[in-house]
């Protein structure tokens, strides 16, 4: 329901930037992780879609597991980018740049993109 609405009251602009973030969270729970290099060490993995220009947060996909979050049929060679950014990518139409960090830079990625008429910035490693 909080996600419909953010969605409902504003469209991102051109720019959107997808990327992991993590929720403290120190409560029971079966997604719960513990990352001694995160500021927040008990925290909730997600994923969120973000409007580059105001930070406005459009779209978050909950981390539960290796397979659990993914859509296995969105992709049959198993791109886990792929997996991520389909059900991220809902709230979006068509001609948007997405920025991503060097983890999301493939190429199934950049390619499924296209086909969705969306562009794609990333770093490289040089290796």
């Amino acid at each position: 329901m909080i996600l419909s609405n953010f969605q409902r009251e504003f469209y991102p602009f051109e720019e959107a930037s997808i990327d992991e973030m993590v929720l403290g969270f120190k409560g029971c729970g079966l997604f719960k992780q513990f990352n001694a290099t995160k500021p927040k060490k008990y925290h909730i993995k997600t994923f969120g879609l973000c409007d580059a220009a105001t930070g406005y947060v459009l779209n978050i996909l909950t981390y539960f597991g290796g397979d659990t979050f993914y859509k296995p049929e969105c992709e049959p060679d198993g791109s886990r980018a792929v997996k991520i950014f389909e059900p991220l990518l809902t709230p979006l139409g068509t001609g948007h740049k997405i920025f991503v960090d060097r983890f999301y830079t493939t190429r199934v990625l950049i390619d499924y993109l296209l086909q969705k008429k969306q562009y794609h910035t990333g770093t490289v490693n040089l290796n």
